[in-house]
């Protein structure tokens, strides 16, 4: 797998974890550079504030949509 996806991947997982256990999108932002730092990841990714937001909006309303149905 390529480098770029995985380190998308990597953020799509982390915002859901986020996500899972109620992180407002702030506090996702702050979590997700806490462990590019923690970690010393070669994952730019991890920094990228826009990516995170729309991530975790696109996750929130995948999340939003499943309990109205």
């Amino acid at each position: 797998m390529g480098a770029v996806k995985q380190a998308i991947i990597e953020v799509d997982d982390a915002v859901c974890a986020c996500l899972r256990i109620g992180r407002t999108l702030n506090q996702t932002i702050r979590d997700l550079r806490t462990e590019f730092n923690k970690r010393g990841k070669d994952n730019p990714y991890l920094l990228d504030e826009d990516l995170i937001e729309d991530k975790y909006y696109q996750f929130r309303g995948a999340e939003w949509v499943s309990d109205k149905s």
